[in-house]
């Protein structure tokens, strides 16, 4: 659950390690030969680490996936302290999961904006640490790295043109329309040419900690960020601001809030009492936008019922939210099997294991879904995230009292603000959801609701008995309900 921590013996600091990933300018580019989209790019360097770029290109393979759009192998840079005795530091795992992706390359022509997102790394006792990542573009400075992309994007225009015009003598019938897009796609996106453009290269800054506290990391890892790219230099040396994260700042007592110094502001994280629910630093409201509320009750049975379950995004945040968001409903149950929220390329293998998991799986937001290999399960749990779609198991059994469990869920919903069926992100239905109201909601009957039912949540808290026995049992771990 979200709560684990780290060793007892630990100190009881707020983070344990700060990590840099990126590019390492001595070995150079290496192509990751785990991402399908670049494994058929081998590099071969002389003496000077550059390289004489070899293809192994299968037949068939897409020649418009140009070299600023395959991933390259990113590697642990630097990491302080070197190694704590109560959290022994998994440099692979920490490397895969900072940038599950390995290294990205842009040119000023891309967005560039910062990314954030979380981790867990799971020991083999169980206990779990937790892992924020903040994602960003800095410039290449080296001349062999910019050389070496050149070098890449003449021998991927040489190849593309053997292939084009094997094509045009074939005398095919789609010889010319295949000349027309192909070529216009390849000229107008992904281009680099070292004359004129500047090409960036992605680093990631890193909180390894035994608790998770991800707004305030978030915060932490911002204004390190801010302090780097601003043209003005931070009231002290960052590497004062990071000893003081690593070494003076505690973690804050059960019960109680801690304020500490960031590099431009105060952060505050809180810790909740023993008597209270566990940490959890999630947006829920999040959860229910992506997916609805019917979508959310369907994967949190698939939980309950401990089976399979592959979270699907292009977005590395959203499936750590919805996995800790589900896991942590469970409470005062514990998600017991195998939970890798961000699944990192080399451990795809992990797919096929017979036994119940729930894993977090990312899109490049451009393949179509049906392309995409799943195990051939029944008991398979598939939720794209980004499409608003969930595909269940066979034969799932209902959540008990499942109709008026999401009647309340949505009315309490709304009184938020939140529309029960989610954000689809699209203007229509947006426009539709803010439209929406009470008496709309009851006579909607794909939300599971009944026509003519007052949306009374006391009347269905104390006529409902399985939400009755939950209250029991809430009450029973010594979590107070009386404001409730």
């Amino acid at each position: 659950m979200s709560g684990g921590g780290g060793n007892s013996s630990a100190p009881g600091r707020f983070a344990d390690y700060f990590v840099i990933c990126g590019l390492d300018t001595d070995t150079g580019l290496e192509p990751d030969e785990l991402s399908a989209l670049c494994d058929y790019i081998r590099a071969s360097r002389d003496r000077d680490g550059l390289g004489r770029f070899q293809s192994c290109a299968p037949e068939g393979e897409n020649f418009e996936q140009t070299p600023l759009r395959r991933t390259f192998k990113s590697k642990v840079l630097a990491r302080y302290p070197e190694n704590v005795e109560w959290n022994a530091f998994d440099q692979d795992a920490v490397g895969m999961l900072c940038m599950p992706k390995g290294l990205s390359f842009k040119t000023q022509a891309d967005c560039r904006e910062p990314q954030f997102h979380s981790f867990i790394i799971t020991r083999e006792d169980g206990s779990r640490t937790f892992g924020f990542a903040l994602t960003f573009f800095e410039e290449v400075t080296s001349k062999q790295i910019c050389s070496a992309m050149q070098t890449l994007y003449h021998m991927h225009n040489a190849e593309y043109d053997i292939i084009h015009m094997s094509a045009t003598n074939g005398g095919t019938d789609c010889a010319e329309d295949c000349s027309d897009s192909s070529v216009t796609k390849l000229q107008r996106f992904n281009s680099y040419d070292i004359t004129r453009d500047t090409l960036y290269v992605s680093k990631c800054i890193c909180l390894i900690a035994p608790m998770s506290f991800m707004t305030a990391c978030k915060k932490v890892l911002a204004q390190l960020h801010q302090a780097v790219t601003s043209p003005q230099p931070p009231p002290l040396p960052l590497e004062s601001y990071i000893y003081n994260i690593l070494y003076e700042v505690p973690l804050p007592p059960a019960g109680r809030s801690l304020k500490f110094s960031g590099v431009y502001g105060s952060i505050i994280c809180q810790r909740p009492s023993t008597n209270e629910l566990p940490p959890f630093d999630f947006p829920v409201k999040e959860v229910f936008e992506l997916l609805g509320v019917e979508n959310v009750v369907q994967l949190f049975t698939c939980a309950l019922l401990e089976l399979q379950i592959l979270l699907y995004s292009q977005h590395y945040q959203r499936l750590m939210t919805v996995a800790e968001t589900i896991t942590g409903l469970m409470f005062p149950f514990q998600w017991q099997h195998v939970y890798v929220p961000i699944l990192p390329a080399s451990l795809l293998h992990f797919l096929d294991a017979p036994v119940p998991y729930l894993m977090g799986l990312h899109s490049n937001g451009l393949d179509d879904r049906s392309k995409l290999e799943l195990p051939q399960e029944a008991n398979l749990c598939f939720v794209d995230i980004d499409n608003h779609f969930i595909e269940l198991p066979e034969d799932l059994p209902q959540f008990p009292n499942k109709l008026e469990f999401i009647q309340e869920v949505s009315e309490v919903l709304m009184s938020f603000g939140i529309p029960p069926e989610g954000n689809l992100h699209c203007s229509e239905s947006v426009s539709k959801m803010k439209n929406l109201k009470s008496s709309d909601l009851v006579s909607d009957k794909k939300n599971g609701n009944l026509a003519g039912s007052p949306l009374n949540t006391f009347e269905l808290l104390k006529e409902n008995e399985t939400l009755a026995r939950i209250q029991a049992l809430v009450k029973r771990t010594g979590v107070s309900l009386e404001k409730v």
